[in-house]
């Protein structure tokens, strides 16, 4: 059972209305019908009678609402009671793109900024990342893709043209047996393999960064890459731009939950935002 469609059952016993349960609770009128059907399904009963311009609470709905807000109460206050007990806490979720560019200078940032707190940091998938945050063990999650959700408040920290480089010495001939392929997301890589089909084929794939450039560094060859990451390269290399690719780029998101309960995150939260406006 999902604690949600229980408040979502409260808010729309409260409002006895769909719309604005939905608009309470940040969801759209879709989703608060949706944990409405899972919620009867589960309890195999029918809670509310929907007329055209009421809804009305069935007797199987008046006797789960008081169960459905002493649950919802005891749960908040063991959580409150749990935060009390412990230190202040923030806990950093990202994909691993987002964690090799984002999490370095914000995890320096928070020990600078707010010594006081300890800070968890985890590389997890991105369903992962968005389950976690749903879930609220995740306080703020980075990702280099959007998550969807009318729950969660996304904004873009760190955006970056990419193109195609090559590292090292070479030829002007692109190569499929010198590419490194880095998943930069589907619309990077539909027009680099319209500009150059041969690249289907890689001599190594991955989804990090910092593995991409360590082997370009000591094998060389060419890679899709932000502009600011081939200063991350020795100096000593030969860095050249084969080509950027046109409209495409890299950008590094964070999310967190609309809805901020706990004291003091909010505050982290707009600190953390400010770190890397949107170039």
């Amino acid at each position: 059972m999902d604690i949600r469609f229980l408040t979502t059952f409260i808010e729309v016993a409260k409002t006895r209305h769909f719309g604005k349960a939905a608009e309470n609770l940040y969801l759209t009128q879709s989703a608060v019908s949706a944990r409405i059907k899972l919620l009867e399904e589960y309890f195999h009963t029918t809670l509310f009678i929907r007329q055209r311009n009421s809804i009305q609470l069935t007797q199987s709905g008046e006797k789960l609402l008081p169960y459905a807000r002493q649950l919802c109460s005891t749960l908040n206050e063991a959580k409150q009671e749990l935060q009390i007990q412990s230190s202040e806490y923030v806990v950093c979720g990202a994909t691993q793109l987002a964690s090799e560019l984002m999490l370095p200078t914000t995890l320096s940032h928070l020990h600078n900024t707010f010594p006081d707190w300890s800070v968890k940091a985890e590389v997890l998938s991105l369903d992962g990342l968005s389950r976690q945050l749903h879930e609220r063990v995740t306080d703020l999650a980075f990702s280099t893709e959007p998550l969807k959700s009318e729950e969660v408040k996304s904004e873009v920290l760190l955006e970056n043209h990419l193109g195609l480089y090559r590292i090292g010495e070479g030829s002007n001939v692109v190569d499929a047996a010198e590419f490194v392929a880095i998943d930069w997301g589907s619309k990077a890589r539909d027009l680099l393999l319209t500009l150059y089909p041969q690249l289907r084929d890689a001599k190594l794939r991955t989804n990090s960064l910092n593995l991409a450039l360590n082997n370009l560094q000591y094998e060389g060859g060419v890679a899709v890459l932000p502009e600011g990451a081939v200063n991350q390269l020795d100096p000593t290399i030969a860095i050249s731009l084969i080509q950027p690719l046109e409209g495409i780029t890299m950008k590094v998101y964070l999310h967190t939950m609309k809805q901020v309960r706990r004291v003091g995150l909010e505050a982290l939260i707009t600190s953390v935002s400010a770190i890397h406006p949107a170039k």
